[in-house]
């Protein structure tokens, strides 16, 4: 190899090393700035500088702010909207959902739903109150609006007002929540009682006159239309029935009266009807 040879070899290495070291200098340095710009967004920039509260007026604006433990002054993008949504959805038991929303004006909005009673339960001296998830409102209510569905449920281990209830039997809470949702979702009105205490028989009244016996839980929403045109069609054709229904087999209904000291033993028979037919074994009942 010539002179000119190694020169231009030793040339070409010193500007290879020459080239890395700018890459590895021009890296370190984007780092840097990377992780000053990361320090100044955590510590100085987007600081929270107002907290509004809109959605349903449940509580006051202060109450619902104290009790997301959000303050003015935080970084905007380290507080967790999670545990602030839940601390107010259990401080506040009327919350029924809180959402957290973040704004690159620094402002952060809740965003709060009311929570509705529809259930209760009843201790023999007073109420407490349930939403359709369980969670307990209120307790020590001495009385409870129309619409509100009495629970009979056994042993209760727990009701804490913004905490879900806990009963002793397993599988009763769940139970009574995909029940209530049923009832809900088909727009079933008239309830005025659940029984949640046998699993593998749950139980509701309508109106105060007929009991319903519905099977397990998990088979109510696949029969709820059934029973709803049952009650509809009892409704019209028998509407001072008193007794029960069983809807415990699958599309069928068997009515039973409650016997009478004033009307003839005949009249506190039974009577059948399936889902493919409008008329029952003995009196017309329900069409599917």
């Amino acid at each position: 190899m010539s002179n000119d040879e190694r020169r231009r070899a030793r040339a070409e290495r010193a500007r290879k090393k020459r080239r890395r070291r700018n890459i590895l200098f021009g890296a370190i340095l984007a780092a840097v700035v990377l992780i000053v710009g990361v320090v100044l967004c955590l510590t100085v920039f987007f600081r929270i500088a107002s907290i509004e509260v809109t959605g349903d007026e449940i509580y006051n604006h202060g109450q619902i702010i104290e009790a997301s433990g959000i303050q003015v002054g935080e970084n905007l993008f380290l507080i967790s909207a999670k545990d602030a949504a839940e601390n107010i959805e259990k401080a506040l038991p009327y919350v029924e959902t809180a959402q957290i929303k973040r704004s690159l004006s620094c402002t952060v909005t809740i965003q709060v739903t009311a929570a509705t009673a529809v259930a209760a339960l009843d201790d023999g001296e007073s109420y407490t109150l349930l939403n359709t998830s369980g969670k307990v409102l209120e307790d020590g209510v001495m009385t409870v609006n129309d619409g509100i569905i009495l629970i009979s449920h056994g042993e209760l281990t727990a009701a804490v007002p913004g905490e879900t209830v806990a009963f002793a039997a397993e599988g009763a809470l769940e139970d009574m929540v995909s029940t209530l949702k049923v009832f809900s979702d088909a727009e079933l009105v008239g309830i005025t009682e659940l029984d949640v205490r046998d699993s593998t028989n749950i139980k509701a009244r309508y109106k105060d006159r007929i009991l319903l016996e519905l099977g397990a839980a998990e088979t109510i929403s696949g029969k709820i239309d059934f029973v709803k045109a049952t009650l509809e069609r009892s409704e019209i054709n028998t509407p001072a029935f008193k007794g029960t229904i069983d809807f415990t087999i699958d599309k069928k209904a068997f009515q039973n009266a409650e016997e009478s000291t004033t009307a003839p033993p005949e009249s506190a028979g039974a009577s059948q009807s399936d889902g493919n037919s409008a008329q029952g074994a003995e009196n017309p009942l329900a069409a599917a």
